[in-house]
C-alpha cells in the first residue's frame, strides 16, 4: 500500500488534452490490432470459464455418486440388511420375462 502511493507521488499527472509535438489524436488509438487482442482475450476467458464449470460440476456429481455408493455399501454390510439379503435370497421368484 505504501509502496502504490509512493509511486503515484513520484509519477507526475498527464497534461489532460495534449499530446507530444508531432503526434495525431488517431495515432494513439489501439486500432483494430488493439481490438481483436481485446477481443481474443474476452473469448478465451468465456471459454475457460465453460470449461471450469464443466469440471466443477463432473467433480461434484462424481463425489455425490461416490457419497451413494458409500451409504449403499455401508447399510448393505450392516448384519438387519445381511439378514434381509439371505431371507429373500432364499424366497422363491416368480420368473417374468418377454413370454408373460
Amino acid at each position: 500500500m505504501l509502496l502504490t502511493a509512493s509511486v503515484f507521488a513520484l509519477v507526475p499527472a498527464p497534461d489532460e488534452g495534449q499530446l507530444r509535438p508531432g503526434l495525431d489524436p488517431s495515432e494513439v488509438t489501439p486500432g483494430l490490432l488493439g481490438f481483436l487482442m481485446t477481443l481474443f482475450m474476452v473469448i478465451a476467458v468465456i471459454l475457460l470459464m465453460r470449461s471450469m464449470v464443466g469440471r466443477v460440476r463432473r467433480v461434484r456429481y462424481r463425489a455425490q455418486a461416490e457419497e451413494q455408493q458409500r451409504t449403499y455399501t455401508d447399510d448393505a454390510s450392516t448384519p438387519a440388511a445381511l439378514g434381509a439379503a439371505h431371507t429373500s435370497a432364499t424366497q422363491p421368484r416368480a420368473e417374468s420375462g418377454p413370454d408373460s
